[in-house]
């Protein structure tokens, strides 16, 4: 290691490595994040790094945190379905397209500062929806499990090639044995990609949150 790398290794923080790490996933992607990886970045020994973290875990629950962080939790204009909508779409941005990256972690961040930022962001819009506390928390927790867990089928592929391979598959498959996919392969395909399903899914359980306000009142 060079003397400068040596010099510059005295000025590390959790938060320098945390900024260095965001940057090698919104580059290279999460697979491309590791410890040893994290040290040449930062032109430290990879021990510096485990003075901070003790792990890689430890490692990407921080930075989970730091993309949590950064999301705008000012009020937002519209209803309130209009605000949760804008505030779990501003959380999957912040935390990056790939599928198999932070997003897939955010659950596990919960107890996080920034995740529990974005938690009372929305248990307020929900609480001043007319949600109980106690039924805001479950109703939050049933939001965040549908909209980072779509992650699992986010495919690498552009929206038209995962629909393609898809349809392939499909059309593959004995009709008389699958009949149900067979009728609905077209829907099928088209319902494992795209920002379209995503919000399909989450204005259907925005309409039955909606329906328990409106039986309630």
């Amino acid at each position: 290691m060079s003397t400068e790398g040596a010099s510059r290794s005295g000025k590390l923080s959790r938060e320098r490595i945390v900024e260095a790490a965001l940057q090698i996933v919104a580059r290279d992607g999460l697979d491309a994040l590791s410890m040893r990886r994290l040290a040449q970045e930062l032109d430290v020994w990879p021990m510096s790094v485990y003075r901070y973290f003790r792990d890689k875990e430890e490692l990407l629950d921080a930075v989970v945190d730091g993309a949590a962080d950064e999301i705008a939790l000012t009020a937002g204009a519209g209803s309130w379905r209009e605000q949760i909508r804008d505030l779990l779409r501003q959380a999957r941005a912040a935390l990056g397209q790939d599928p198999a990256g932070l997003r897939t972690r955010f659950t596990r961040a919960m107890l996080t500062p920034g995740a529990l930022r974005l938690s009372e962001a929305g248990l307020r819009i929900l609480q001043d929806a007319g949600f109980e506390p106690e039924e805001a928390a479950r109703a939050w927790r049933a939001l965040c499990g549908y909209a980072f867990g779509f992650t699992g089928f986010d495919d690498d592929a552009s929206p038209d090639d995962a629909a393609r391979r898809a349809r392939a598959a499909l059309a593959a498959l004995p009709a008389d044995e699958y009949p149900a996919l067979t009728a609905a392969a077209d829907g099928f395909a088209g319902a494992l990609t795209g920002q379209e399903e995503l919000d399909y899914g989450l204005d259907r359980l925005l309409d039955g949150l909606e329906a328990r306000l409106g039986a309630r009142a």
